[in-house]
């Protein structure tokens, strides 16, 4: 959906609708809450074995214009997903985390946040391709609580990611002593909704402290619907002086809580997330190529290791002339053609056989072409023609 009341990112994506509670912070969910009342089917989407509801190829097609429209302003909207379910979840509709993938692959211009309660999955649920992280991805982890939250921090900042965060909402506790280390980002909220836990100012000047001190980026999102000050019921006044019970808006908020009104963004540098995914791929080129070498006869596989030698160090340029990129192909065509492993190199270096065919058949014709240039011309003619 385009636009949303969430005030941390821009948009927020579904692709799927429905989840099963992990954890306290599942508690008073307003998924689950919202699906209740919105149900148009005999059952719900809620709960181990439920089915999930699979969002329209219509809402699917959504972030493809929003990444268009991100590209004509040169900005690069921040997009959550999945406030409605999680990413990460074991029972989601089979087929559906890859399509999530691939329209994450097609949307460089946006900015997805991927959070999940299920950190124990991320790794096995991240695509073959991850690498040291997708440059326009986010990952990010539940810390609601000690017991609960803070483990999933350890697994989070084990996972090359190009930004990790913390959404430390609803936050139930004081979460004492935290350990941010490999963590960029924390948002930190209360409960809402019916039946809200109340949080603590006490507990949310503790962790922008931490975060301060460890150089990680704090955003207040809200103080929840029953928030506490140093352990006293905090009052929040309307612009009438009527008593608000909202500290959601922190407008209303009393003057002396100005301090908390913190909302940073994390500092990405896009040039150094290219560089290093780009390492990183070309990390896994060089093995691939490697293990495709094995058993070629030795005169090969010396012809091979110049070649990746070469094939390597010129795409670490990160770009390539045509003739350069010809020429590594067509050698490595005629190693592997006779082979029968053409196709396996192609797909390693992630090349489509097309685009490898025009650019050897580019490669021969520019070859021919010197060829012609340098052959020499027969000297000319000279003789009179004799008149008819």
């Amino acid at each position: 959906m385009k636009g949303t009341a969430i005030n941390w990112c821009d948009n927020t994506f579904n692709g799927w609708e429905g989840c099963t509670r992990v954890s306290p912070g599942c508690d008073h969910c307003y998924a689950e809450a919202r699906d209740a009342r919105h149900l148009t089917e005999p059952f719900s989407h809620w709960g181990k074995g439920a089915s999930r509801r699979v969002m329209s190829d219509l809402k699917w097609r959504e972030p493809l214009k929003w990444d268009r429209d991100a590209a004509e302003s040169g900005t690069r909207p921040r997009v959550f997903c999945a406030s409605l379910a999680d990413w990460a979840d074991s029972e989601a509709p089979s087929g559906q985390r890859e399509r999530l993938w691939a329209l994450i692959r097609k949307t460089p211009n946006l900015d997805w946040l991927l959070l999940t309660k299920r950190a124990g999955n991320i790794r096995r649920m991240l695509p073959p391709d991850w690498g040291v992280g997708y440059p326009n991805v986010w990952l990010g982890v539940t810390v609601e609580n000690r017991k609960h939250g803070l483990p999933r921090l350890d697994v989070l900042r084990s996972i090359p990611a190009a930004v990790r965060f913390a959404s430390i909402e609803p936050l139930l506790e004081d979460l004492g002593v935290v350990d941010f280390s490999g963590i960029h980002w924390a948002i930190i909220g209360g409960e809402t909704g019916s039946g809200a836990r109340s949080i603590d100012t006490v507990w949310v000047e503790a962790i922008i402290e931490q975060c301060r001190a460890q150089n990680v980026a704090p955003w207040v999102k809200q103080l929840g619907k029953v928030p506490s000050d140093s352990g006293a019921e905090l009052v929040v006044l309307d612009e009438d002086g009527s008593q608000s019970g909202n500290a959601e808006d922190w407008n209303l908020w009393p003057e002396h809580l100005a301090h908390l009104k913190v909302r940073e963004l994390p500092s990405v540098d896009r040039d150094e997330l290219t560089r290093g995914r780009h390492e990183a791929d070309l990390g896994r080129i060089a093995s691939e190529l490697g293990m495709l070498a094995a058993g070629l006869e030795p005169e090969e596989a010396a012809v091979e290791l110049k070649l990746r030698e070469e094939y390597i160090s010129a795409e670490r340029k990160l770009f390539l002339t045509r003739l350069e990129r010809g020429q590594i192909l067509a050698a490595y065509k005629a190693l592997y053609g006779p082979l029968r492993k053409w196709s396996k190199f192609l797909r390693a270096i992630g090349f489509a056989r097309r685009t490898a065919y025009a650019c050897t058949v580019r490669h021969r014709n520019e070859q021919d072409g010197a060829t012609a240039h340098e052959r020499p011309r027969a000297a000319p003619d000279t003789r009179l023609r004799s008149s008819r």
